[in-house]
């Protein structure tokens, strides 16, 4: 058991994370850009850091020759930068010396707001002041027929930026893969398919997988979402390692640190079937790739 520990470990130090979330937020954060550089610091090759409301290139460039781990900024298409901005993928990637991503509408993808209440859940905040908008109030964003569609992907494609999906339905996501390979895009990842709000076949994910998107899975769909370990392991065998990567999801108030939850969640897919050479594939090899 103790080699099997220093393996995990040993993995750790050479992957990245593509999908944790920080804060300063609405929403809690249980670390800042800076804090989460500090505490992986040495533990991942690298972090990806996510905001629902803000791009996160500038928090990483104040703090970049500060850690050895490699920060990777994003911004998310969201109504708080203008939706489908390409102006505003434009200025975070001119802001940054490397690729960032650049996740598709979340909290504000209409397919999202359909199937929620609220645009912010109010348990997400835990503010009693906190005033939380009806779905019903908010400007849902859709991919099709979006006529900003064309200048966004002209945009991701001339900065070499990834595209990751985002919460809009597994139809558009469809829609936007297809769209982004004709665009000559090659690092796409379908945001954790698996969520129950997106709920993509199986078999769609295959075929994306086969048009050069990257499947992702996440941590918290099996902590947080409760999906069963056995349906994660299905999707890896099914469509096969090399088109997964392997993330986190975490940066909740309640969560620990992405390299707690990834540790954990390796012992738990290795208990399940998948080798050590798969998790590699997944964590280090595919993630790496995508990076660079």
């Amino acid at each position: 058991m103790g080699g099997w520990v220093v393996n995990i470990k040993s993995i750790l130090r050479k992957s990245v994370d593509l999908h944790v979330h920080v804060g300063p937020e609405i929403i809690p954060r249980k670390f800042t850009v800076e804090g989460l550089s500090k505490v992986e610091n040495g533990k991942l090759k690298g972090v990806c850091a996510k905001s629902h409301f803000f791009p996160t290139v500038t928090s990483i460039s104040n703090i970049r020759d500060k850690y050895k781990i490699k920060m990777i900024g994003s911004i998310t298409l969201n109504n708080y930068v203008g939706g489908l901005n390409p102006d505003a993928v434009r200025i975070a990637a001119e802001q940054s010396d490397d690729v960032i991503m650049v996740w598709f509408p979340t909290i504000n993808a209409e397919n999202f707001l359909k199937k929620n209440k609220y645009e912010i859940t109010p348990e997400w905040v835990n503010k009693r002041d906190f005033i939380p908008r009806l779905s019903s109030e908010v400007r849902g964003i859709k991919i099709r027929d979006n006529k900003r569609l064309k200048e966004m992907l002209k945009t991701i494609k001339e900065y070499g930026c990834i595209l990751a999906t985002g919460h809009i339905s597994w139809k558009e996501s469809e829609l936007l893969i297809k769209r982004a390979t004709e665009f000559g895009i090659e690092k796409i990842i379908v945001t954790h398919p698996i969520y129950q709000l997106i709920d993509m076949p199986i078999e769609k994910q295959k075929e994306l997988a086969d048009l050069g998107a990257f499947i992702e899975i996440s941590v918290a769909m099996c902590t947080i979402d409760k999906i069963l370990i056995e349906k994660i392991v299905e999707q890896i065998k099914y469509i096969g390692a090399d088109r997964f990567i392997l993330s986190s999801d975490v940066g909740q108030t309640f969560s620990g640190s992405p390299s707690e939850e990834l540790e954990k969640f390796i012992r738990v897919l290795m208990k399940n079937s998948i080798t050590e050479k798969e998790i590699n594939q997944m964590l280090i090899k595919n993630p790496n790739k995508i990076i660079k």
